[in-house]
């Protein structure tokens, strides 16, 4: 990646690898009208499978550790849940939502922080799936932000960027990755456990209830190995040496309702049974949280 400098304006210059440079020309970039909320090229350099991107000030991994006001954070993710929608309006499913995948343009720090745009970028990697198509057997997406079909290599559709957004939306105002490799996965790990596995554990744990349990298996279907790792998750996820709390039962959120409610209805373990993006653009958390 690299980056140039044309009058006033600052660009991005991306290589892109010539199987997803002809995918993303022919699959995606047609389907898409230009929109403020996805960054989309604005030239390509002639033979060389170099795209050209306007240049955002920070992603919101890193804005995150900066203090940021909470209106701030809810209008970046409120900004970045229109990016979905407008995604998955043309059955584009992006595959690898993470913060550093959500680049914001601001003014101001601390309290006087201003959100003047978000976008969600690296479209590259989107999939096309019109109705009654997915993508199964590959392991989309990052280890700290995949959903438990992800994980599992199941189906992926657009459930499955619900699901991370949702791991997005508890990061941005709890400061917490909370599938992430952190000293409890590694002292796991040490053990002998795979890290995907404890992952894993955290979404049943945190997430699960049998409703959901149930119907995440059925997606899974045919994998019977994947369905007794799941059974066993199930299981152990009220042991005792577990420190894994369900999420309506986290002290930072027990007393914000709307909060916990939009998490929940986003991290269903069934994707059939997780709100659409349109859907929770509607709930009442993300009111009054457009970017003026």
């Amino acid at each position: 990646m690299g980056y140039f400098r044309s009058g006033q304006e600052n660009f991005v210059l991306k290589d892109i690898p010539e199987a997803i440079f002809s995918s993303f020309n022919e699959d995606i970039r047609p389907r898409l009208r230009e929109s403020p909320f996805l960054r989309l090229p604005c030239d390509t350099i002639p033979n060389q499978r170099t795209f050209v991107y306007k240049y955002l000030d920070d992603d919101l991994l890193s804005l995150v550790r900066k203090q940021l006001p909470v209106q701030a954070r809810k209008q970046i993710l409120k900004a970045s849940l229109r990016g979905i929608a407008e995604l998955h309006s043309h059955d584009i499913v992006h595959l690898d939502i993470k913060p550093d995948n959500i680049m914001v343009n601001y003014r101001g720090t601390g309290a006087d922080m201003t959100v003047d745009q978000v976008q969600i970028i690296d479209l590259e990697n989107a999939a096309y799936l019109p109705k009654g198509r997915c993508i199964k057997g590959m392991l989309a997406g990052n280890d700290n932000w995949r959903s438990p079909e992800a994980h599992l290599k199941g189906e992926l559709n657009k459930p499955s960027d619900i699901f991370s957004f949702a791991a997005v939306c508890i990061y941005a105002m709890l400061g917490k990755v909370i599938f992430g490799a952190d000293e409890d996965l590694r002292k796991h790990e040490a053990q002998g456990a795979f890290p995907y596995v404890i992952r894993l554990q955290r979404q049943v744990s945190y997430f699960g209830d049998r409703k959901g349990f149930n119907g995440l298996i059925t997606h899974i279907g045919d994998d019977e190995i994947n369905c007794q790792v799941l059974g066993f998750l199930w299981d152990d996820r009220v042991a005792d040496y577990h420190p894994y709390k369900p999420f309506s039962e986290w002290s930072n959120v027990i007393d914000d309702a709307e909060f916990k409610d939009i998490i929940l209805k986003m991290t269903n373990l069934d994707p059939q049974q997780r709100v659409t993006a349109h859907e929770a653009l509607e709930h009442p958390w993300f009111s009054g949280s457009e970017i003026d």
